[in-house]
């Protein structure tokens, strides 16, 4: 059998990066480090948003059941209506608080993910050889993971926190509603 012989071509070495794509690549691990982090705390607060709303529509549904058996006067009527405007009400409030809570974490990431661009920068710039370079990269990367996954907990919990507390009025009126008038049932 004959032999095929293949030609092996070198390819050029790939230059060094300069400062400036090192400070884009240091930027852009930045952003997706703070876009990760939005995206995590976006799904949590989706979740916890979707849980409130699921549990004060099974509340609406059982104040309206109660409802329509129990009221009789037009006094009670007018009573428990105005009881839960004022839980609305105080149900946004506590959601506004919390978007500005979710908003002032979210920016404290981006300044502190910009921080630590400038820092990560400063390390590249500073190494002598490439397998220092290599060694700061990894301890980024270890670093920003850590960051992610820290940070992404801690909006979780916010935005668990957040959902909690502005359904709980809601829950305690409806509750209340749903007692009230459940008695002159049960009689």
């Amino acid at each position: 059998m004959a032999m095929k012989s293949t030609k092996i071509t070198k390819t050029p070495a790939k230059k060094a990066d300069t400062p400036a794509e090192v400070v884009e690549a240091a930027v852009a691990a930045g952003k997706e480090t703070v876009e990760a982090a939005v995206k995590v705390g976006t799904d949590a607060a989706t979740k916890s948003v979707e849980k409130a709303a699921a549990m004060s529509q099974e509340h609406v549904e059982a104040t309206k059941k109660a409802g329509a058996e129990a009221f009789k006067g037009y006094e009670d009527m007018v009573s428990a209506s105005k009881a839960h405007v004022d839980a609305v009400m105080k149900s946004n409030q506590i959601l506004v608080k919390g978007a500005q809570d979710v908003n002032k974490l979210l920016l404290g990431l981006a300044e502190a993910s910009l921080h630590d661009g400038v820092a990560a920068t400063k390390k590249m710039f500073a190494c002598k050889s490439v397998q220092d370079v290599v060694s700061v990269q990894n301890d980024l990367a270890r670093a920003n993971y850590k960051k992610i996954v820290d940070e992404g907990r801690k909006l979780s919990d916010l935005s668990t926190k957040v959902a909690e507390e502005a359904v709980e009025p809601i829950t305690t009126v409806v509750s209340k509603s749903v007692e009230q008038f459940s008695k002159p049932l049960a009689a």
